[in-house]
């Protein structure tokens, strides 16, 4: 019975051994293929890998140097050993072998655990020896930071590869609103609004704008100011569709827009969030929001002075489940998209317009309400009267 129990572990140890390597194997593999900086578990079943092979050398280790023992003398002559009887046999080295040889010293047996020890360790060590992953990188020791490793792990297709092992998240609504807040009704956006906008050529426009930091702060915005600004940042252009003014991956309209008012006509200061849908803006908490917004903003004045601050943020999930790997980038890129056309917008209405990227991420996204996670302020742009 001790006899099978052993075995049993024998095998138990081994099977593990196998599993551990194969883990090492296929991991290293993906981590290598993916460009991926860190594979989860490499050290810790590192570390495991050595017990196991430990363990098992402590098994096999009379087999093992009887297998070394036998090869050594099997070819200077006859091997003498003694049975449970204490009487010598002789091990024959002819080709007919004798039906006495003790299995338990049977060179076959101590030659497959060597060759399975040894096979363990090629898959286990000599595979990270002679494959390394390529970017494995230590940030303190190089030039590359982890903006340039999600750069090149993002590439088309290496999420794809491990589609089956991430779950990338189901669909989530386009449209974010505040149901139980008060909503402010903005000026519809008229086609003779949009002709007096455009009246000034495009190419003026472009090229005369500039980013403004000081602010008129004895003016307000006009509401019907505050509304042609949003319809043209990100507003519904084609209804059956839902398109917008804005280009995004797949039409599918990861950013939020939430004014902070401090001076716009008609309007109590406070925080609000542009409900696009039906064009309206919904006041998620009343009150002057200067001091907090400038003390996430890094204590830019600036950030106060402005009649508006428009902070835009990110839904992820609202890309992430269709384009994977290529999120953020494509977040990012939006986000640029809606800052440019605000900034031509603001222009063409003779506002003073400037973007901001310098700003505390978790205060920021504590004013607004949401996460810092599966939504995040990611941009911030005062609107208001030059000074």
């Amino acid at each position: 019975m001790a006899l099978v129990k052993r075995r049993d572990l024998d095998y138990v140890v081994i099977t593990l051994l196998v599993g551990s390597s194969l883990y090492v194997f296929i991991t290293g593999l993906i981590a290598d293929t993916m460009g991926l900086h860190h594979f989860g578990f490499h050290s810790q079943v590192g570390y495991f890998w050595v017990a196991l092979a430990s363990t098992h050398l402590i098994q096999t280790w009379a087999r093992v140097k009887a297998f070394v023992r036998n090869r050594f003398r099997e070819r200077s002559g006859p091997l003498s050993v003694k049975n449970s009887t204490q009487q010598p046999i002789t091990l024959q080295t002819t080709d007919q072998p004798s039906s006495t040889v003790p299995k338990s010293i049977s060179p076959s047996n101590g030659r497959r655990n060597l060759l399975l020890f040894m096979l363990a360790i090629a898959t286990g060590i000599g595979f990270d020896h002679f494959v390394p992953p390529r970017d494995t990188v230590n940030l303190s020791e190089s030039n590359q930071d982890i903006g340039l490793l999600y750069h090149k792990w993002s590439q088309p297709g290496y999420g794809e590869t491990i589609a089956t092992v991430l779950n990338w998240g189901q669909v989530p609504s386009l449209y974010k609103t505040y149901p139980d807040v008060q909503k402010i009704d903005l000026p519809k956006v008229e086609s003779a609004d949009l002709a007096s906008i455009t009246a000034l050529n495009l190419a003026v426009t472009i090229t005369s704008r500039r980013s403004h930091r000081r602010y008129n702060t004895q003016r307000q915005m006009a509401l019907r100011q505050l509304s042609q600004l949003l319809f043209l940042t990100q507003g519904i252009t084609w209804d059956e569709r839902e398109f917008r003014t804005v280009p995004s991956s797949g039409a599918l309209y990861p950013l939020e827009i939430y004014p902070i008012v401090h001076r716009v006509d008609g309007l109590e200061p406070g925080l609000y969030h542009h409900a696009i849908q039906t064009h309206q803006l919904e006041l998620v908490k009343a009150g002057d929001l200067r001091q907090p917004l400038i003390k996430a903003g890094l204590s830019q004045d600036f950030l106060g002075e402005a009649q508006v601050c428009f902070v835009v943020s990110g839904i992820f999930q609202r890309t992430r489940w269709k384009y994977h790997e290529r999120t953020y980038r494509y977040v990012l890129m939006e986000a640029g998209h809606l800052g440019q056309n605000l900034y031509l917008a603001a222009t063409a209405l003779g506002l003073g317009v400037c973007g901001i990227g310098a700003f505390l991420d978790d205060p920021l996204n504590e004013l607004l309400g949401i996460d810092g996670e599966t939504e995040a302020a990611l941009y911030l742009v005062t609107v208001g009267e030059k000074a």
